[in-house]
């Protein structure tokens, strides 16, 4: 009760203060007011990114593989540097799953056929990659790595889902059969947990090399094997995956401290709060789950999660935002990491973006209130530049990123769907400006740099999901009236539109 009124009392503080001063109207190629339209679908950054793919990228691994997969194409990661990755974080998985989204918002079907050849590209490469369902994390020249992840942005969980969403929108078999193999592969490295037996509670190592890992997170973890599963289950009608993502559920939720926050590992009791490590990602499966199933059990452990997230935000300016990281155990309620992020992966977009799908799916306007309380504070704490607006890694950071994990993608997409549900501009009008930013950012060569530090861009030409153009190309898709939703690579529980706001100032 004491969590609510909180939350509570800091809309009505925000109700009664003002909204800071909008930025100038963006000039040059982000310029978007009453006079001009709206910039369209990302065509010549995906133009770009198609170009950038490596031919004949499976090395040793094509000797043997069928010529249906001649046309595999890779694409070399700057962040991970000379690899080319296969998985959803920085490879070809979150590629294709950018190019998916763009192939969905375009209506010129030459268009969307190219771009669903890119796609095809990447798929193919995830197949001639695979061994038996097991993917490689990155395929060079010399051969494959030593190593494979059953994580989704990592590995095989979230290979499978994009190689199932490819198989769907392409209607070829090859990649649901991929993924059919890959979600096998991931079953067979199911673990029991203290003489407790597989299906009914299960875990799994992160890496199937050196010694175990068990992580609890969406991204590297056992939140994110459990959404795949539970996701995967449903669209195959398979028993099978739905036990593992049940069992694997128990888990997830026995590993919650009292009052509902999340250690990051098994060897880590610290609890993170965000998306891709932390609390808000584990409220986000336990979502998923009540979604799927109507057991009360999994709504209990999404409001416990929940309530970690009320009893841990801290008041700033007009509304919350959280510390990264706080201390081991249920009375350790004091930051270990005082940094206060901003981005989908480990801060307030990414909590505010499962509170708005928290407040779809358990109808409580605390969850609502949530999620414009971390809205509120990240108008307030943008970098307001001429071109559009952007947003430091954690406040007071001097790193600014482009991208969907920690950058302006996936910031602003969080910003449009909060303006979206609630139909205030405040924040979908920040969208708008997080849109005209990356669009004046851009190199001549339609190419982002990751990362901003003192005015340098680092790790140009990045072409992954989490951390390049897919990423940005997914967000602008999006905002050019496309309808995926995914600015944590996975996609929204329900949709979130409301009432729609008027106007399109970028400002």
């Amino acid at each position: 009760m004491r969590a609510l009124l909180f939350v509570l009392a800091i809309g009505l503080l925000a109700a009664c203060a003002p909204a800071p001063a909008a930025e100038r109207e963006p000039s040059g190629p982000a310029r978007s007011g009453s006079a001009a339209p709206a910039p369209g679908l990302p065509t010549e950054f995906a133009d770009r990114l198609l170009a950038d793919a490596v031919p004949d990228p499976l090395g040793p691994l094509g000797e043997d593989v069928p010529d249906e997969l001649a046309g595999a194409r890779a694409w070399t990661s700057a962040i991970q540097a000379p690899h080319r990755q296969t998985d959803r974080d920085v490879g070809a998985a979150g590629v294709a799953h950018g190019l998916l989204a763009l192939a969905a918002a375009t209506p010129d079907p030459a268009a969307r056929d190219g771009y669903l050849a890119g796609a095809r590209a990447a798929g193919d490469f995830l197949l001639g990659a695979s061994r038996d369902g097991r993917v490689p994390d990155y395929v060079d020249p010399g051969g494959p790595s030593d190593r494979a992840y059953t994580s989704f942005d990592d590995g095989a969980a979230g290979i499978a889902e994009v190689l199932w969403r490819l198989g769907e929108a392409t209607d070829e078999d090859r990649y649901r059969e991929g993924a059919r193999a890959s979600l096998r592969w991931v079953l067979d490295r199911a673990e029991g947990v203290d003489g407790v037996g597989c299906p009914e509670m299960c875990r799994w190592a992160w890496v199937d090399s050196g010694a175990p890992s068990y992580r609890h997170g969406m991204g590297e973890g056992q939140a994110g094997i459990v959404y795949a599963l539970s996701v995967m289950g449903e669209r195959l009608r398979d028993p099978e995956l739905t036990a593992h993502a049940l069992g694997g559920a128990a888990y997830l939720s026995s590993r919650l401290d009292d009052d509902g926050g999340l250690p990051e590992r098994d060897d880590e009791p610290r609890r993170n709060t965000g998306f891709l490590s932390g609390t808000a990602g584990a409220a986000f499966v336990f979502l998923r789950m009540y979604q799927a199933t109507g057991d009360e059990r999994w709504r209990r452990d999404a409001e416990s999660a929940l309530g970690f997230l009320d009893r841990t935000a801290q008041p700033a300016g007009r509304g919350l935002t959280w510390p990264i990281l706080l201390g081991a155990g249920s009375a350790a309620l004091t930051p270990d990491n005082p940094n206060r992020a901003t981005g989908m992966e480990e801060g307030a977009a990414g909590i505010g973006w499962v509170s708005l799908q928290a407040h779809a799916i358990l109808g409580d306007d605390r969850h609502l209130e949530r999620a414009r309380a971390a809205g509120r504070w990240l108008v307030d704490v943008a970098l307001v530049e001429p071109v559009g607006r952007a947003w430091a890694e954690y406040e007071g950071s001097p790193l600014v990123h482009t991208a969907t994990n920690s950058g302006a993608a996936g910031t602003g997409w969080f910003l449009d769907s909060l303006g979206r549900v609630t139909g205030e501009d405040e924040f979908a009008g920040a969208a708008r400006a997080a849109r005209n930013w990356l669009l004046a950012v851009a190199t001549p060569e339609h190419r982002w740099g990751a990362t901003r530090r003192a005015g340098t861009w680092t790790l140009g030409g990045e072409p992954s999901w989490h951390w390049g153009a897919a990423g940005v190309i997914g967000f602008l898709a999006r905002m050019g009236g496309g309808p995926v939703d995914s600015p944590g690579m996975q996609e929204v529980l329900v949709p979130l539109e409301g009432p729609g706001v008027r106007g399109d100032s970028g400002n």
